[in-house]
Formats: C-alpha cells, sequence, structure tokens
C-alpha cells in the first residue's frame, strides 16, 4: 500500500531531482509517495506566482498513481496553496511522461525549443476547474446556498 510523506522535503527535492535530471530546486515543497519502505514517486511544487504554481512530478514505479495519492497532489495546489493552474514542463521526447500528463488531465500548451537540447520541452497547464481529482472537494469550505437549496422541502 501506498503512503504519502510530508514535511520530508529536501530528501524529496533531492530524490526528484536526480530522477528527472536537474541540480535541484529553489523554494519549493514537495510531497512523495512510498511503498515498501521505498520513495516511488513525489511532487515537487515551486515558482507560485499569480495564480500559478509549477510542478516536477518523478516516479520510479507505476504503482504511485492511486486514485487517493492523486487526490492529495492536485489538492495541494490547487485547495490549500490556492492556484488556479498548475504547469508542469517536460521532455518532448520523454514519451512516459508526455502519455502521464495527457492521462492525467494536463492541456498541451506550448513549446520551448530546445530547451533540453536537441529536444523541445513540451509545457502542460490544467485549470483548477479542470481538475477531475479533486471535482466536488471543497476543502471544508461552506458554499453558500442556491436558491433552490435554500427553500424549504414540503
Amino acid at each position: 500500500m501506498n503512503r504519502l510523506i510530508f514535511g520530508a522535503d529536501d530528501y524529496l527535492k533531492q530524490w526528484t531531482a536526480k530522477q528527472i535530471g536537474i541540480d535541484g530546486f529553489g523554494p519549493s515543497v514537495a510531497i512523495g509517495v512510498q511503498r515498501d519502505g521505498e520513495i516511488i514517486a513525489a511532487a515537487v511544487y515551486h515558482d507560485y506566482r499569480d495564480g500559478q504554481i509549477e510542478a516536477s512530478i518523478a516516479a520510479s514505479s507505476r504503482r504511485w498513481a492511486s486514485r487517493s495519492v492523486l487526490h492529495t497532489l492536485f489538492a495541494y495546489p490547487f485547495l490549500q496553496v490556492g492556484a488556479h493552474r498548475l504547469l508542469v514542463t517536460c521532455n518532448a521526447a520523454n514519451e512516459k511522461a508526455m502519455k502521464m500528463n495527457r492521462q492525467l488531465g494536463f492541456t498541451q500548451e506550448g513549446r520551448l525549443r530546445q530547451m533540453y537540447a536537441p529536444h523541445d520541452a513540451v509545457i502542460w497547464g490544467m485549470l483548477k476547474d479542470e481538475c477531475k481529482w479533486i471535482k466536488g472537494q471543497d476543502n471544508g469550505q461552506v458554499s453558500k446556498p442556491t436558491t433552490a437549496s435554500a427553500k424549504p422541502k414540503r
């Protein structure tokens, strides 16, 4: 069974950076997924500005993506941070990441030519109201009654 890991930002950021082949991250927060005592996936949230946050997601196993894990990984930026956009960037040559982004519900928004020379980077975005992993979730907030729901039942 998968277990979510919080509060181990430095370790999870190093693990993620190694998996995706970068030097590291600046100010950021990470959530990890552990199975059988090993980290099998992590998401690092960084570069929050003007309602948009970027995520870098890495996985070493296909077994990380349960519904509850996906709910948590999308609830953090949209419900806890309050972002209205989530952005991910990946190497166009990384077919597994391209497929995963599509399956998670991201929309291709652009390309950065030769960002990963000789390959392009593909920019993927998701709006909060497009996120199928948090649909119907209000993060404990009380919604305002509609006219129909405010009427007494007879």
